[in-house]
């Protein structure tokens, strides 16, 4: 009896002599019990979790263990883990604590392994119990096994118990109750982003705010805030620590519009701009952290909504030190890139609306300043086209200019356009007016001043290829058959060869010379489409014909020019055909040494099958059905020419519809000519 009491006492003293808060380490006595588990998956000692499973980082924590009386250690040496509900509402009775009995149970030594151990449950529901019946001393069951395990390991077990389907239920409802814990700890927002693994993603960081762990830490920073508002702090005082303020507006503009993420991408944004606004940052510092550094990309970058939002937050916040946006670009990127800037975003449907806000903001800038219509010309780099302005694109903004300081002024209009009569020369006039007649301010002096300078051109007697240039005809583009100057043009050349008849010129050749074959190809095609030119496409058409027929271009090349080369079926039918049969007649009296026939234009073409399909479909219309049956004998007549045998035209025409009776009609043909011969 000694001995016992003996071997008792040093037992209690090895317990009582360890501190409380330190870790237990599993007995050799007691194993946990995980029958149900493969013998591949080994038990992990508690000891393992004090500190977290990210071994390479330096900030692991560290676990301080569950404080549980000496006496209640020694007695679970000598317990079986197996607790009858007779024992456990013994310790409700009692009042014993969650510690005690996660102790008395061996749950200290499952490690890892804690949530499929069939004790734990048991557990829990005694936690359950206990609080409920000490309600003002209770003690939630997650912060035993916070205790127990430490955030970082506890938050991993979770985590890898919600892949298993028939843990999933369980451990999402701990984990719930860990991020309860974190907000009434009121635990670091920086930590639970990197127990997150949120500062990991790298290179993948454009998935961070589609990530569901990024959304449940946003979920607890609105529960922090909300329970203690002390300690609230906006998403961007963590995030920042990580990534560039552009970098993450970047992200928040390419998630806004995905529905789910929205109001996370806005809730970012709206941090950014208040703290932004805390802070001063001026309107040209901002645009410079946005890294909005390209004149040519600007107003096409999601981040420039964003840059005019804050403006807008700057000037409201501090009007003394106002900062229009117009300034700022001007400031950094001068008058004349602003204003090419602005140019090109009012072609794009997506950034026109900004763009025409930008244009009035530029012009009223200038007006403010009291820039002159010189000054502005200079400023914008157009006096270095000044022989001719169509080639640069600013010329409309500053004719623009022009108009906000007649409309300011209405008395300048004289003044104003005194002086671009005495610079400028014909063309370039001419050009100016062409864009001030497109202004109210402006349309009557534009208008009369034009055709004072046009009457003047013709006037001189100027030669008609001369007058097409200095009347700016050289670089309207595809629209120039539709144009009224265009045909006034046309006029003056009639009337001049009629006073010239040593002199003739040709109304084709400056288009054809100043715009080439193709130039003058799309102004007759865009010309087609406008019914009020569809006349003066044709007589283009034709002599621009008569200019390949003094050029001796063969017949096939015409066709081709015509595009009856890609109309398959409809070439028969098409109006351009009967303009190429024209043609061939024409180049067949001009040089008959050169004579085609119309089925060699075609065959040069098309191929025998092709034409065989060609001429199917011209014999179902009324208008072609007399020239597809002659051009099918023309086929055949060529075919016996050249001696083909039947059995090579099957194989060539196979497939091919009516290819029998074409066959059929060569073979009595061919029959026919053999008897006679």
């Amino acid at each position: 009896m000694g001995l016992l009491y003996l071997v008792g006492l040093a037992s209690l003293a090895a317990i009582t002599s360890t501190d409380a808060n330190s870790p237990i380490v599993t007995s050799s006595v007691q194993s946990p019990k995980v029958s149900n588990w493969s013998s591949s998956t080994s038990v992990v000692s508690t000891t393992r979790f004090l500190r977290t499973s990210d071994t390479d980082d330096e900030e692991s924590e560290e676990r301080a263990g569950l404080s549980v009386p000496a006496s209640e250690k020694l007695k679970s040496w000598f317990m079986s883990s197996n607790v009858n509900p007779r024992q456990l509402q013994k310790w409700l009775n009692e009042g014993k604590s969650g510690e005690t009995v996660f102790t008395r149970m061996h749950l200290t030594n499952v490690g890892s392994l804690l949530f499929y151990d069939p004790q734990f449950k048991t557990w829990l529901q005694y936690v359950d119990d206990l609080n409920a019946k000490t309600y003002q001393k209770r003690t939630p069951a997650i912060s035993v096994l916070t205790t127990q395990y430490g955030d970082d390991a506890l938050y991993k077990m979770i985590v890898d118990a919600k892949m298993i389907p028939r843990m999933k239920e369980l451990a999402s409802k701990l984990q719930a109750d860990q991020m309860d814990h974190w907000v009434a700890v009121a635990k670091d927002p920086d930590e639970v982003f990197h127990l997150f693994k949120l500062d990991k993603l790298g290179k993948t960081r454009m998935k961070l705010f589609s990530s569901p762990e990024f959304a449940a830490w946003a979920k607890y920073m609105d529960d922090l805030s909300m329970n203690n508002p002390e300690k609230a702090r906006p998403m961007i005082s963590t995030l920042r620590q990580h990534y560039r303020d552009v970098d993450l507006l970047t992200m928040a503009e390419s998630v806004k519009s995905v529905e789910a993420t929205k109001s996370i991408a806005t809730r970012l944004e709206t941090e950014v701009i208040k703290d932004w606004a805390v802070s001063r940052k001026t309107p040209d510092k901002a645009l410079r952290d946005l890294d909005l550094d390209n004149a040519d990309t600007l107003l096409k970058d999601p981040l420039f909504n964003f840059w005019a939002k804050y403006v807008d937050v700057y000037n409201a916040r501090y009007p003394e030190e106002k900062m229009t946006m117009i300034k700022t670009l001007t400031q950094k990127f001068d008058d004349n890139n602003v204003a090419k800037m602005i140019n090109a975003a009012k072609a794009n449907d997506a950034t026109k609306d900004i763009a025409a806000k930008l244009e009035m903001a530029q012009l009223q800038m200038w007006l403010h300043d009291r820039r002159s219509v010189d000054d502005v010309l200079v400023r914008l780099w157009i006096h270095t086209t000044e022989n001719d302005f169509l080639g640069n694109p600013l010329l409309n903004t500053w004719v623009a200019y022009m108009n906000t300081v007649i409309t300011e002024n209405p008395t300048k209009v004289s003044s104003i356009f005194s002086v671009l009569e005495t610079r400028y020369s014909d063309k370039a006039l001419l050009q100016i007016l062409e864009v001030a007649k497109g202004f109210p301010s402006m349309k009557n002096t534009a208008t009369k001043m034009q055709k004072k300078k046009i009457q003047a051109i013709f006037a001189r007697w100027e030669l008609p290829s001369k007058a097409f240039g200095l009347l700016g005809l050289d670089r309207i583009g595809d629209n120039i058959l539709s144009t009224p100057l265009f045909r006034r043009w046309m006029h003056y050349v009639e009337v001049f060869n009629k006073k010239n008849p040593d002199r003739q010129e040709s109304w084709i050749d400056p288009i054809r010379f100043n715009y080439g074959w193709s130039g003058v190809e799309g102004a007759i095609k865009q010309a087609m489409k406008n019914p009020k030119s569809v006349n003066i496409a044709k007589q283009a058409e034709s002599a621009w014909l008569d200019t390949w027929l003094d050029a001796a271009k063969p017949p096939e090349d015409a066709f081709r020019f015509l595009h009856l080369d890609n109309v398959f079926e409809n070439s028969l039918s098409s109006p351009k055909f009967a303009t190429w049969a024209k043609y061939l007649d024409d180049f067949n009296k001009r040089y008959s040494e050169q004579k085609t026939t119309m089925i060699d234009g075609l065959r040069a073409n098309y191929n025998d099958r092709w034409l065989l399909r060609i001429f199917d479909a011209a014999k179902s219309d009324l208008n072609t059905e007399k020239l597809a049956a002659n051009l099918q004998n023309a086929l055949v007549d060529t075919w016996l020419a050249a001696k083909k045998k039947p059995a090579d035209l099957k194989r060539m025409l196979n497939g091919v519809p009516t290819s029998d009776q074409m066959i059929e009609r060569y073979v009595k043909k061919f029959d026919a000519l053999l008897e006679n011969s």
